[in-house]
């Protein structure tokens, strides 16, 4: 029998630039915020850690999709907030698109093959 290779977060992490940018593009939010929001809104579901979180968002930001501001809280700590720049948003439709496009093919596949009706 042949080896699987797949992982369980596959799909996942095909999606982590999509779920980041739909939360920030109503207002700027820090990177805890992100992730409560995340598990929150999904009830559980979609949760990243802060080792896929953290890249991704630098990503973004170095891509001109997200800027950033840092915010002194308290009298040591600076919190880190992200924004989504316009160049984020058109990307966020872009993807948002793609996403669109994918699921729809898939559940026509899913649809003619049996496996849900």
């Amino acid at each position: 029998m042949p080896k699987t290779t797949r992982n369980k977060n596959n799909i996942k992490h095909g999606t982590i630039e999509l779920v980041l940018l739909l939360l920030l593009q109503k207002e700027q939010k820090y990177g805890y915020q992100l992730s409560q929001e995340l598990s929150d809104f999904s009830e559980g579901k979609y949760e990243l850690k802060e080792t896929t979180m953290y890249p991704t968002l630098y990503r973004l930001t170095q891509n001109g999709y997200l800027s950033f501001e840092q915010v002194k809280v308290g009298i040591k700590r600076t919190r880190v907030y992200y924004l989504i720049t316009d160049a984020g948003r058109e990307y966020l439709q872009k993807i948002i698109d793609e996403y669109n496009t994918i699921t729809q093919a898939i559940s026509l596949i899913m649809q003619k093959t049996g496996t849900i009706s």
